[in-house]
């Protein structure tokens, strides 16, 4: 009995096949690979946002208030939108002096701190020291502080706050609305304006590839 086998151009077909179907195999998983690996990526973004909203929320929580010294401010509170965003953005948005600084190593320093939230080539650093009775002009936070980097690829940074003088004027008309904010003022403090804290602050962050995240918070005024 007679077997006949493959021939030749059954046997290249055959292979032919198999390498179509192996090259198909690879791309779908190589486009499920990358597809992971980008949700991986944004997870992580979206995270590192959050920590970071985290950590403006806790700082805010302990601000302490502007107070007059002699022939200087002791603690300051200012703050600016970003006047030119962008990647090559340069400049101090948030500044101002807080409490509760944790101590668990009892070391000799004061519980309160400076803090700094600044934007450089599309970083978010947030800078920090001991306070140290100093006016911010006379610091330079960028080689004398503490550096942490907050977030990476920020485009904007807008700031808006909500005086004790808008509520007086206004009314409840400033807290309400879709836009209740637009009638806050853009800088801190506003011109002409009395070293005190904000009654709130609107921050909104512009990040690439996530969107623009919005925070609002409310800043715990001192007993009068």
């Amino acid at each position: 009995m007679r077997v006949r086998g493959f021939t030749l151009v059954e046997v290249l077909l055959a292979l032919s096949i198999a390498a179509v179907i192996a090259v198909i195999a690879y791309q779908a998983l190589s486009s499920a690979s990358s597809g992971a690996e980008r949700t991986r990526a944004a997870l992580a973004e979206i995270n590192q946002l959050d920590r970071t909203w985290q950590i403006i929320a806790a700082d805010l929580r302990q601000v302490l208030p502007p107070s007059a010294g002699p022939g200087r401010t002791r603690f300051e509170f200012t703050g600016s939108s970003l006047r030119t965003p962008g990647a090559s953005a340069e400049q101090l948005v948030l500044l101002f002096s807080r409490g509760g600084w944790a101590n668990p190593l009892e070391r000799l320093r004061s519980d309160m701190q400076q803090v700094a939230y600044r934007v450089y080539e599309g970083r978010l650093w947030r800078d920090f020291l001991p306070e140290r009775n100093l006016p911010s002009e006379e610091i330079d936070f960028e080689f004398e502080a503490f550096n942490q980097l907050l977030l990476e690829d920020v485009e904007d940074v807008q700031l808006r706050f909500l005086s004790r003088e808008m509520v007086q004027s206004r009314g409840r008309g400033v807290l309400d609305g879709d836009r209740f904010s637009d009638a806050w003022v853009p800088e801190w403090p506003p011109l002409g304006g009395q070293p005190e804290l904000p009654l709130a602050v609107e921050v909104t962050i512009k990040v690439a590839g996530i969107g623009t995240s919005v925070r609002l918070f409310e800043i715990s005024q001192p007993s009068r």
